[in-house]
């Protein structure tokens, strides 16, 4: 039986279709819903990147970071491309995460899901992703696939093989 879920998200087009159906299961199965997005810092997805630009997102984190401060329009890729250590980079980063994991929080409640938990975190992308189901004792894990070509996912690794190869609950991969 399926009492708990853990939604990984972190922008992508991937990670939207994975919202969609973690939503639908935690509705229709009546579970708890976790959600968890791991900071990105120096290489975002592309399509975070879009996303960031179409919806403002960026801009929006800043006004949370710098209330008061005028931003610079068009500064997102220096800032989600930032280092870590780069303090003002970092608040954004962090803002931003805690706006992908709201988003999907809302999405997932109008659909029917209940109880439902986020959390946003910083480190390598699978361990935590890994860690936040032990943390929150899941039965499931759903995650978008990146749909990466053989030789990308040989040579780059996937975080999504990596949970899926070291879950101890069932993996649902989503493309």
């Amino acid at each position: 039986m399926i009492d708990k879920i853990l939604l990984a998200v972190d922008g992508s087009q991937h990670a939207q279709r994975a919202i969609n159906l973690a939503a639908e299961l935690a509705g229709e199965l009546h579970a708890d819903l976790s959600i968890v997005h791991v900071l990105m810092h120096g290489r975002p997805p592309e399509e975070l990147m879009h996303m960031a630009e179409i919806e403002h997102l960026v801009q929006e984190a800043h006004a949370v970071v710098s209330p008061g401060i005028a931003y610079v329009t068009g500064s997102h890729p220096e800032v989600l491309g930032a280092a870590a250590t780069d303090p003002r980079s970092a608040k954004i980063v962090s803002a931003l995460g805690e706006q992908v994991v709201s988003r999907a929080k809302t999405y997932c409640a109008e659909q029917g899901a209940r109880n439902i938990k986020t959390s946003v975190r910083s480190g390598d992308y699978a361990d935590e992703i890994l860690e936040a189901a032990k943390e929150f004792n899941v039965d499931m894990i759903v995650i978008g696939s990146r749909g990466l070509g053989v030789l990308k996912r040989t040579v780059l690794g996937s975080v999504s093989q990596k949970v899926l190869h070291h879950a101890d609950c069932s993996v649902l991969t989503v493309r």
